[in-house]
């Protein structure tokens, strides 16, 4: 099996070495060379064994003697991993560090699944964990998992290495782990949080850099905390965890104080076609069958991409098939999409359902359709960019909808200030940018301005939307942080 498919990712010195030296410290201080031998150390997903060639060299460095190294890696280390690969050069690599035979790790590291295996306990947990994405989990596997506290149907297995941590480790045991920050906000990890809360053992959680994994698309965080610690109380609903720094908490607490998005709007998804290149066509491409029938006009709509949401207003040159389900296929259009009827085929090319192979995969939602002005956000976001549309454009999925032209809604979502709020609340996405899942937009603080100073903002927000300029964006950003009585020099 490819180390991609077992969702390894292996662990850089820069990571391993601070991480291993802070778990370990507190379990070295005060214990006499014969004592430190007596610590049993878990790697239980080993990898390449980066850890486990860490942990020989702290303790063999704190135990002094000769022959340190060797005793270390022979009475104190334990692992597992799937791939009897990563299981054997882990073996070889910590023989050779300690520059002897290791008959002690054939046993002591073992192959299998960390999850299902029969552990004793130990003093610490300190690895990384694999992160397979659940849809790639193996139904058996799915069911072993409904045992764990922190169990959810669509949970990542790194979420239940975590847990595995805190049954491995005896009262005062402390781990540290290298999982992706997703784990505090993603809703599927509502048990886990619900988990670490009634546990009360995190005692820090040290954001990495993104780059810190060569080749790897990740927002890791090194989790670390001890069994029996008495950490500060946390959310015990499951409510997303959120790392504030000092100058930004005070704001911050001002800002969720407030009412939510949510209170008034609920945010709906556009359109998913399954097919983009049968159903979204050019302009040349609709004159070819309005001339061969006029009457389609009213199947075809304008349609929006998310790159083609900008700020104040969105366009496209683009056309949308508006073939809902239900919806008799014309011939003309027929026509159209008859040559890649194979790709469209429900359970062949798109995705099974009970639907026609000239039908949109999804059924098109009452917002997505309307004519009715409407904002327009994208499910991406590098900068504050809405628009507000009033010529019944049809978005794809990869645009968010709010039913609403509330020219003050439409000024916020524009604003620094709600960018602001969004790095620190919303998900990350690649380059710093961010994804306003429906969730987290409807816990957007959402205040509602004095009459004069929303009609203010309204004026300059349909100047901007007649022509848009820069000084008229100064300006509302200067009213947008008077609305929400916050001090802008804060907002960096």
């Amino acid at each position: 099996m490819a180390v991609a498919e077992l969702g390894v990712v292996y662990t850089p010195p820069a990571v391993t070495r601070p991480m291993v030296e802070r778990a370990l410290a507190p379990l070295i201080a005060g214990r006499s060379p014969d004592e430190l031998l007596e610590l049993r150390i878990c790697d239980f997903a080993i990898g390449e064994g980066a850890f486990l060639v860490e942990i020989v060299r702290v303790l063999a460095e704190a135990h002094g003697g000769r022959d340190a190294k060797r005793l270390v890696a022979a009475r104190c280390l334990f692992g597992a991993d799937l791939d009897p690969r990563s299981v054997a050069t882990a073996r070889g690599r910590l023989e050779a560090y300690v520059g002897a035979a290791l008959p002690e790790l054939a046993v002591r590291l073992q192959v299998g699944d960390a999850l299902q295996l029969a552990w004793p306990q130990f003093d610490a947990v300190i690895g990384n964990p694999p992160y397979i994405r659940q849809e790639k989990l193996a139904p058996a596997t799915k069911r072993a998992l409904r045992g764990f506290e922190s169990y959810d149907g669509v949970a990542d297995l790194y979420v239940y290495f975590i847990e595995l941590a805190h049954r491995l480790l005896r009262d005062g045991g402390r781990y540290a782990l290298v999982v992706p920050t997703k784990w505090m906000t993603a809703a599927y990890a509502r048990p886990l949080r619900r988990f670490l809360a009634r546990a009360r053992s995190v005692e820090a959680i040290d954001e990495l850099d993104p780059h810190a994994f060569a080749g790897v698309d990740a927002f890791p965080c090194v989790l670390a905390g001890t069994l029996g610690a008495a950490a500060p109380e946390r959310s015990g609903t499951g409510a997303p965890w959120h790392l504030d720094r000092s100058e930004d908490a005070a704001v911050m607490a001002q800002l969720e104080r407030l009412p939510k998005l949510g209170d008034r709007f609920t945010p709906t998804r556009g359109v998913v076609t399954g097919c983009n290149r049968a159903f979204v066509i050019d302009a040349g491409i609709r004159e070819r069958i309005l001339e061969d029938d006029p009457a389609c006009g009213s199947l075809i709509r304008p349609f929006l991409k998310g790159r083609d949401v900008r700020r104040w207003t969105a366009a496209s040159e683009r056309y949308l098939l508006m073939m809902d389900r239900g919806v008799a296929l014309p011939a003309a259009i027929g026509r159209h999409l008859a040559p890649l009827r194979r790709a469209l085929e429900p359970g062949t090319g798109r995705k099974p359902g009970g639907y026609q192979w000239y039908e949109l995969q999804d059924p098109i939602g009452a917002l997505a359709k309307a004519i009715t002005p409407r904002l327009f956000y994208q499910d991406i976001q590098s900068a504050p960019v809405c628009s507000l549309d009033a010529t019944g454009l049809v978005p794809d999925t990869t645009v968010w909808i709010l039913p609403t032209d509330d020219r003050f809604v439409l000024a916020v979502l524009n604003s620094q200030l709600y960018h602001w709020y969004a790095k620190r609340r919303f998900p990350p996405a690649l380059n710093g940018a961010v994804r306003p899942k429906r969730e987290y937009m409807q816990q957007l603080p959402l205040v509602e301005p004095a009459p004069e100073l929303r009609a203010r903002i309204t004026a300059l927000v349909d100047a901007q939307l007649a022509v848009p300029t820069l000084e008229r964006d100064g300006e509302l950003e200067a009213l947008i942080y008077r609305a929400y009585e916050v001090n802008g020099s804060l907002i960096t």
